[in-house]
């Protein structure tokens, strides 16, 4: 009896786990103005980036310097996944606004010296 309680649970909460991805993806599409192929592949991306961030930040044996420089990396993998799915208007939509400002300043940044300036 317990036990098919605790499988009744389980099955609930992956039901919910499912719906919640439902209705990200439906927030998604209606939210980009896109088919549902991009939606899925636009919110598989973000997942993904997601899921590796948390393990990198859960990481204890790497320093706080080298996980920024994997979270800037998977930022811009992520960020050059979106460029090639959306149009600039629409990632604007879910790309936030810090995000768009850093890669503008690493990409415009004048070199004086052999040196960028940061």
């Amino acid at each position: 009896m317990l036990l098919a309680m605790v499988a009744g649970i389980g099955k609930c909460y992956g039901q919910q786990a499912d719906s919640a991805k439902k209705k990200s993806v439906t927030y998604l599409r209606n939210l980009l103005k896109t088919d549902t192929p991009t939606t899925q592949l636009v919110s598989d991306i973000q997942n993904n980036y997601k899921s590796a961030v948390k393990q990198v930040v859960g990481s204890g044996s790497i320093s706080e310097h080298r996980k920024r420089e994997l979270i800037d990396s998977l930022m811009s993998v992520k960020n050059r996944k979106l460029e090639e799915l959306l149009p600039e208007d629409r990632r604007n939509l879910i790309i936030p606004t810090t995000e768009r400002r850093r890669t503008w300043k690493r990409d415009t940044t004048v070199k004086k010296n052999g040196n960028s300036l940061k």
